[in-house]
């Protein structure tokens, strides 16, 4: 009897050594098999700028259009252009409810539909401070987040100087009798950048 509890003593300790065994090679095999999942919980920035108080979200154009001021002329008609004047519109810019810090860069051209060559943007002005404008020197600036409005007066003129000017007297005035440039339009393109580190 001896024997046969010797025996049954060794097969239990067997099958408890290979239980443990089992156990432990799983614990540490199970280092590498366990998956944990979390979720990562973020708020996108909002990117609503809005330029003449008009959202620019999901739009390629604004609805509004930009209304210039004449500057009132003796000899020409109010609120009408001739060769020699000149007006301003005003573009502002609003990052109230914009949560990153952008740079714009505002270019315009004589709309190709309206091809008044010497109807040019001269000068702009931010903050009181007048800067000439060219092709080369563009209109660009900086805004932080979540800050109110930034005024951009845009200058512009019908050139009429005989050593600038691209068009000259005979092309202005057949520019002028054409019924189909009666509203002569300056296209104006805005370029939003978001700042980054």
């Amino acid at each position: 009897m001896k024997k046969k509890n010797d025996m049954m003593f060794i097969l239990v300790f067997a099958v408890i050594v290979g239980i443990s065994l089992l156990y432990l090679s799983q614990a540490s095999y199970a280092k590498y098999r366990r998956k944990i999942d979390a979720t990562l919980n973020a708020q996108v920035a909002n990117w609503n700028i809005k330029v003449n108080n008009e959202t620019i979200n999901n739009k390629t154009v604004l609805n509004n259009t930009i209304q210039p001021s004449i500057v009132e002329n003796a000899y020409v008609k109010d609120g009408t252009i001739a060769p020699g004047t000149t007006g301003y519109f005003d573009i502002v810019i609003n990052a109230e409810d914009c949560d990153v810090d952008f740079s714009y860069e505002i270019t315009g051209e004589a709309d190709e539909d309206t091809p008044l060559l010497d109807f040019v943007i001269t000068e702009y002005e931010i903050g009181g401070v007048r800067n000439p404008y060219s092709d080369v020197a563009k209109i660009t600036g900086e805004k932080e987040k979540n800050s109110g409005d930034t005024s951009v007066r845009v200058y512009f003129k019908w050139n009429d100087d005989p050593e600038t000017e691209e068009m000259d007297n005979q092309e202005d005035t057949e520019y002028a009798i054409s019924d189909t440039n009666q509203n002569t339009k300056i296209k104006v393109s805005i370029k939003f950048t978001q700042k980054k580190s």
